[in-house]
This record gives C-alpha cells, sequence and structure tokens, in this order.
C-alpha cells in the first residue's frame, strides 16, 4: 500500500513539473497576430517583385479578387500600396485610364508539425490528463500570397498585359525540444524592422 502510495506521489509531482512547461496560447480574433503577420508579409513581398513602370503617372480603377475574406483588406493595402508607387486612383472609373482587375489567387497561413514524444492522455482510473511531453516538437506555420494583375484599358475595354504571377512567402517555426527547451525561427520581419534590428551605434 505504501509502495503504491508513494508511486502516485511520484507520478504527481512529475505532472507538476512538466506542467510547468506547458503554455497555453489564447486568440481572441478569427487569426492570430502571427498569422495576421505572415499573411500580410508575404502579401508585401508578393508585391515587391510586381514591375509598376506601366502604370506610374496615370490614373487606375481597381478591381480585387480573392478566395478569403482577407479580400477586402488586402485590397485596401494594394490601392495604398500602388498610391505609393506613383499610380493615381480614381474613385471614378469613368475618369481612369485603366481598369486593373486584380486577383489573388493564394492568400492562406498552412501549418505543419513534427512531434516525438508521448502525447497528452488520460490516466485510467486516477481520470487525471498527463500533459504532452515533448521530446521534439516543431510547429511550423508558413504565409503564402500570389498576385496577378490583368490590365484593361478603361476607355475601349481592350485588353493590355498581364503580369507574372508574383508570389511573396513567409515562415515561423516554433521549437520545443526534451520539454524545457523553446525556441522560434521566423523571417517574419519586415525590411524596416530589420533595419532597425540590423542598426548599431556609430553605423
Amino acid at each position: 500500500m505504501l509502495k503504491t502510495l508513494s508511486r502516485i506521489l511520484i507520478l504527481c509531482l512529475f505532472v507538476l513539473l512538466t506542467g510547468c512547461a506547458v503554455s497555453t496560447q489564447i486568440s481572441n480574433s478569427p487569426r492570430s497576430s502571427i498569422e495576421q503577420r505572415l499573411l500580410v508579409r508575404s502579401f508585401e513581398r508578393a508585391l515587391a517583385t510586381l514591375d509598376t513602370q506601366e502604370f506610374k503617372g496615370k490614373t487606375a480603377s481597381v478591381d480585387f479578387y480573392g478566395l478569403t475574406g482577407d479580400k477586402d483588406f488586402t485590397k485596401e493595402f494594394l490601392i495604398a500600396w500602388l498610391q505609393e508607387h506613383q499610380v493615381q486612383i480614381a474613385t471614378d472609373p469613368k475618369q481612369a485610364q485603366l481598369h486593373l482587375k486584380v486577383f489573388a489567387p493564394v492568400l492562406a497561413v498552412d501549418q505543419g508539425q513534427s512531434f516525438v514524444g508521448s502525447p497528452s492522455f488520460t490516466v485510467p482510473i486516477l481520470g487525471f490528463v498527463m500533459p504532452e511531453i515533448a521530446l521534439f516538437k516543431n510547429v511550423r506555420h508558413s504565409g503564402h500570397a500570389e498576385v496577378e494583375i490583368y490590365t484593361i484599358d478603361e476607355g475601349t475595354g481592350k485588353f493590355i498585359d498581364k503580369s507574372a504571377p508574383a508570389v511573396g512567402e513567409t515562415q515561423y517555426d516554433d521549437y520545443t525540444i526534451m520539454i524545457v527547451v523553446h525556441f522560434t525561427r521566423t523571417d517574419i520581419e519586415s525590411d524596416m524592422e530589420k533595419r532597425e534590428l540590423d542598426w548599431e551605434p556609430g553605423a
């Protein structure tokens, strides 16, 4: 009896110790902040590969098409980006020289996982949940964006050109090793953030 009791106490102590390494992440929005940044950065990187020379100095109307609910935000982001690159956006399509039909066939975050260890489980009879014990765990999040622009003459409705698909990708990897070692790797920073991180006094 004493032996059984001591085993239960040791098991409970082990649960408490391993439980210290377990963290709970709660998202109060449809997308977590990491997912939002992955999407925005991948979209930025896709736009950065687009050639805007034929649009500069001209007035354009913009229609944006996407397969997800993120299309409203990305449309406004695209319009602001075009304005930054000296493209005038017409509020009235009749005043535009060009009609830009923009398609985002890909705008999503994918997730994958590698795991070596013991998954969480409920202990029979005792009824409490044994937490996950990760010898190695990697949760991979990757953002993907693809943009294509069809250019049409607003006055005649004649097709002018189609851009090559512009692709942008980002990643965020979350590692856990031997329960207690935890770190992340990511390329999620914007160009501005990278410059701030690389800055040194006197540089």
